[in-house]
């Protein structure tokens, strides 16, 4: 990477790492509070509505979002042609999802599930006022403004759903956060925002965007849709409860993956595009990307495992101990699932959005197939088929990784092994107090595997000068130094 590649990178890493962190704590934090006093019942509800609200914001964000960000001109005929586009394309799946909620109802047999969706759908219109904002500030690596804006969102919302599940509002309280933080997330975006409202449209900017984002939509869909599907598929073969169980345990499952890549992946996509015709360069930043993923993600999600029980036990309390299992087995394929994504970001830099839709077509066909054959055998069986579909994924991103920019299988094991095996060994080491019941105190539990955990993998690290750590801890010193 160039100097100055190199300073927008670490920038935005820096940036976009205090927005997913700080969103996570926040988040983090409202779960709990919100998981202690409604029942497991209230997350079914959510889950099996999750199918359609994401299917229909995939086309409402409809890839021109990422087409323009990757792209090295646009002009403002371009802005105002995707605001317009994304506002029908949101006022015509409302007003489609508005008068099929009722058969939603019917289909599921939950009381009262059609005014649930049609407050839940309000998202979709409300969502697509800030796209062009935010691809505009993304443009201007401006990663402070939507770090800003992103945990503010969060923070005001997560109060107000705080609130209303201590006063008994119950389901309300689940079903008007993602409403409520898309509220002040698109207020915020047009205070902040530079951008003009406008309604000029150019068919020759739709067309010339299209070629990229038709593809990048119906792969973002499905990607995006795939965990819903299974929310929708086993909220109508198993009960609600065991549907709140599994809903609970994939969505602590998939927030480390989803945050940690989510940062990386919202650095590359900016900063990586001026290089994308530099082959050496590309390459180079790829793997850094790569690395950087695995350093954080591997020890984070694998902690997360070890400290599972106890964490369920002393957070959210035992009722949720059910989804123990869910959550250990779903963040395993969780690391897959990032390494596949970030494969597929790259690709998506490069242009080769049909490549991703390939893949995507592939792994919603696996899982599919995958669901119809394990479900009969109970919700882990279900789970375990996942796992399986998940790593077959990663693979095949790394043929089409190697085939297009030349980050091979091999490559990408020598650059993910180091931070997987000693990421490993830790984990089993802070396994150990738990596995021979060493401490019966859940939170000293937590704190004592951490700490283990923690040592093991910096000292480790330290010890044979890892790249990644050494420049973590340089930059380090240089801070403290100022």
């Amino acid at each position: 990477m160039s100097d100055n590649t190199k300073n927008i990178t670490l920038n935005g890493l820096f940036w976009n790492a205090l927005d997913r962190f700080g969103n996570q704590i926040i988040v983090t934090l409202v779960t709990i509070i919100t998981s202690r006093i409604l029942n497991e019942e209230d997350f079914g509800v959510i889950g099996v509505l999750m199918i359609f609200s994401t299917i229909a914001t995939a086309f409402v964000d409809s890839g021109l979002a990422t087409s323009l960000v990757r792209s090295k001109k646009v002009d403002e005929l371009d802005y105002s042609t995707m605001f317009v586009f994304n506002l029908f394309v949101s006022i015509f799946f409302y007003l489609i999802l508005f008068f099929f909620a009722p058969y939603i109802e019917d289909y599921y047999g939950i009381p009262n599930l059609a005014l649930y969706a049609r407050v839940l759908f309000l998202q979709l219109l409300i969502h697509a006022f800030g796209i062009v904002q935010y691809v505009k500030i993304l443009k201007n690596f401006q990663f402070n403004v939507t770090a800003r804006i992103n945990v503010l969102a969060i923070f005001f919302s997560g109060i107000i759903v705080v609130v209303l599940a201590l006063t008994g509002f119950g389901v309300w309280a689940l079903l008007l956060q993602t409403v409520l933080y898309t509220l002040f997330r698109t207020a915020m975006l047009w205070y902040w925002g530079d951008w003009k409202l406008s309604t000029q449209v150019s068919m020759a900017s739709l067309k010339h965007h299209s070629s990229f984002s038709l593809s990048f939509m119906v792969a973002n869909m499905m990607g995006k849709a795939l965990s819903p599907l299974y929310y929708s598929f086993i909220g109508k073969h198993f009960s609600i409860k065991e549907t709140g169980y599994y809903y609970t345990g994939n969505k602590w499952g998939e927030t480390p993956g989803m945050m940690i890549s989510a940062i990386i992946q919202g650095t590359t996509l900016s900063t990586l595009t001026p290089i994308q015709d530099d082959y050496p360069r590309f390459l180079n930043a790829c793997r850094k990307s790569m690395s950087s993923l695995a350093f954080v993600l591997l020890p984070v999600s694998l902690l997360a495992i070890a400290v599972a029980r106890p964490g369920f036990s002393y957070f959210l309390t035992e009722k949720w101990l059910p989804s123990v299992e869910y959550f250990q087995w779903l963040c395993f394929a969780g690391f897959f699932i990032s390494f596949a994504d970030m494969n597929v970001n790259f690709l998506n830099i490069k242009g080769r959005s049909k490549y991703a839709l390939g893949l995507e077509i592939a792994k919603f066909s696996l899982a599919i197939i995958a669901l119809l054959l394990t479900y009969q055998h109970g919700i882990i069986y279900i789970v375990y088929g996942q796992v399986v579909v998940r790593i077959l994924i990663y693979l095949a991103t790394t043929v089409m990784s190697g085939k297009v920019y030349g980050y091979h299988f091999l490559s990408q094991m020598k650059d993910l092994g180091p931070s997987f095996l000693i990421s490993i060994f830790a984990a089993v080491l802070a396994y150990l107090p738990l596995y021979f019941q060493l401490i019966s105190h859940d939170l000293l539990l937590i704190i004592c595997q951490s700490l283990i955990f923690v040592v093991v993998y910096v000292g480790i690290n330290h010890l044979i000068g890892n790249a990644i750590w050494m420049e973590v801890l340089g930059m380090l010193k240089k801070k403290i130094a100022k």
